[in-house]
């Protein structure tokens, strides 16, 4: 064999050498870097999560809060006063002495069975209270029924509440009152009817002697 034969062969031995190292270097996975660390080594710190903010309070959310919270009907009053003492006004009309006063429409509105109405009446030192027990509907109007508080045990108020005018009528030992009320205003008008049946017959309380009569005859026979 010649020497160019043998030089050739050796050459190309160096060169297929050369050429599978190179290759199988380049064959290596880069992730064996991160396996040859020594142990012991302190781990990366992880990156620090960024908290969302937190999402604005609204003027809406804040008015439909406190929308949501239960409103407390208010109780309906016990006892309610019409009227006081000094509101009285005396007049007269046709001979005829009335008291005149004004209420809050509003009260009228607002009664229920088991209140106690109080009202001031003329003559009296202390206001008259009655407990309102039965009620009622008539031909549109709303009629209470009461009986007096301290005092006799037949004395009684009856109170009808119309669309234009309530009237209130007192039966007392001492007589009747009546009281009309205008619903729109508040005026009221207080007259003792025993001034009324007074004026219809001046004589009424004049006391007569009276007769015996004598016998009627017989019928005549015919």
């Amino acid at each position: 064999m010649s020497k160019r034969w043998i030089t050739a062969m050796v050459a190309t031995a160096i060169v297929g050498g050369t050429l599978g190292f190179v290759l199988s270097e380049t064959a290596q996975p880069k992730g064996d870097t991160a396996q040859q660390k020594p142990a012991g080594s302190p781990a990366a710190p992880a990156a620090p999560a960024i908290a969302a903010p937190a999402a604005p309070v609204t003027p809406q959310a804040a008015d439909s809060t406190v929308q949501a919270q239960p409103i407390a009907n208010e109780p309906a009053a016990a006892q309610v006063t019409l009227w006081d003492a000094g509101s009285l006004q005396e007049e007269e009309t046709d001979g005829i002495i009335r008291h005149l006063t004004h209420l809050d429409p509003q009260h009228l509105s607002s009664l229920h069975t088991g209140q106690v109405v109080s009202l001031a009446l003329p003559g009296r030192q202390h206001p008259v209270r009655a407990s309102l027990s039965e009620t009622r509907n008539t031909a549109g109007s709303a009629v209470w029924h009461g009986a007096l508080l301290d005092g006799d045990a037949m004395e009684s108020m009856t109170l009808v509440r119309g669309k234009l005018e309530t009237h209130i009528t007192l039966a007392t030992v001492d007589g009747s009152l009546s009281i009309i009320v205008d619903n729109a205003t508040g005026k009221t008008v207080i007259t003792d009817e025993n001034q009324l049946v007074m004026r219809a017959d001046p004589n009424d309380h004049l006391h007569y002697d009276h007769k015996e009569l004598p016998p009627l005859p017989p019928p005549a026979q015919g």
